[in-house]
């Protein structure tokens, strides 16, 4: 498979061929991502996300992730069902269990994940330990050194969006 490209790696998944640079997600994820406790409220959720110019915030006791929480669930699950935010917990409407990813796995697999799901954020786990977080925008930075990362990104959009 082409010599002439040095430090690349083939795999051949999801029935086409990906290459990309090796690049581990630990090398560009943030490493101290913004959380909150499962007993905040979604008031406080807001006022993070506020505060941080965020859209989503994880849930975390005290390295074990425990869900996340994006500004769309404050929205549709407490906002527009006449809940008041100050007195429900994120842990009774964040996403449980959420999907993540690991510091060892390949930023072109973490785009794959993000595009796939639609994501614009992934929770990076090593064990049960919540090592940071990796953003779409964390993988268009490296992209601009790597264009197949970013192909890749696309592809897995255009593949979620036909599926719709």
């Amino acid at each position: 498979m082409g010599s002439n490209i040095p430090k690349a790696i083939y795999s051949n998944q999801s029935n086409f061929l990906i290459r990309g640079d090796g690049m581990k997600v630990s090398e560009i994820m943030t490493k101290s991502p913004v959380t909150l406790g499962p007993s905040a409220t979604a008031r406080d959720a807001a006022e993070i996300m506020k505060k941080e110019n965020l859209g989503t915030v994880l849930v975390a006791e005290k390295e074990h992730l425990e869900g996340i929480v994006t500004d769309r669930q404050i929205s549709t699950k407490v906002v527009a069902e006449g809940k008041d935010p100050a007195r429900i917990k994120v842990s009774e409407f964040m996403t449980k269990n959420p999907v993540t990813a690991s510091p060892d796995m390949t930023v072109e697999d973490a785009a794959r994940i993000i595009g796939k799901n639609r994501f614009r954020r992934v929770p990076v786990v090593q064990g049960e330990r919540l090592m940071g977080v990796v953003s779409a925008a964390d993988i268009a930075d490296h992209a601009r050194s790597c264009n197949v990362c970013m192909n890749n990104l696309f592809d897995e959009l255009s593949k979620s969006k036909a599926q719709r």
